[in-house]
């Protein structure tokens, strides 16, 4: 092998390794853009569905609440209120159209009517919670999987990206490999010759 092949496979490898580096970065900026993009995907899916996550958390606080005896968020209602309000008013003018407004007969239709409204409402409104409950659980539901598809995305990626590294590092042995043996290859072949030409003498 003579100097000008030495100095061809050193002038190549340093090309290839110039190569290798720049394809390895390259291929790292498409895994970083990738994993941004898995990140900003997930993070906008969650903001999306957040208000339906915590409708449902809130509805599932009413129905514990309601489960222990609290009857207040049901009571506190705009439609229980509303209902409560209209039929009371029609109560107090119908006792009034009477003339038994105050009486013991209005106090106990009055007694009748509450407890009435208390149980006749309770199941739908218990119902429309549970309802709403069922559609947090199912955005929580939504979130896990989004989540485990998210780490199972950016886990490939930064596997892939290990990989590349790897090969990356692999190539760069394998290329300084061949320019060491060609350099000793020629040193050889250049000390050979020397000896060859004049040799040794005792």
């Amino acid at each position: 092998m003579s100097w000008a092949m030495v100095g061809g496979a050193v002038v190549g490898g340093a090309l290839n390794l110039y190569g290798q580096r720049k394809a390895n970065q390259s291929a790292q900026k498409g895994y970083d853009a990738a994993t941004a993009e898995q990140a900003r995907q997930y993070d906008q899916s969650r903001q999306d569905q957040m208000p339906w996550l915590q409708a449902g958390q809130g509805a599932l606080a009413t129905l514990q609440a309601l489960n222990s005896g609290d009857f207040s968020a049901y009571k506190e209602s705009p439609d229980y209120k509303f209902r409560y309000d209209q039929g009371l008013q029609a109560l107090n003018r119908m006792a009034a159209a009477r003339g038994n407004f105050r009486s013991g007969g209005h106090d106990r239709d009055l007694i009748d009517y509450g407890q009435g409204m208390a149980s006749q409402g309770y199941g739908d409104f218990y119902n429309r919670q549970a309802s709403l409950a069922g559609v947090g659980q199912t955005a929580s539901q939504s979130l896990g999987a989004l989540g485990q598809n998210y780490a199972s995305n950016v886990g490939n990626l930064a596997v892939n990206a290990g990989n590349q590294r790897a090969d990356y590092y692999g190539n760069q042995d394998n290329i300084l490999g061949q320019v060491s043996a060609g350099i000793v290859g020629g040193a050889n072949r250049w000390n050979y010759n020397q000896q060859v030409k004049q040799p040794y003498s005792w």
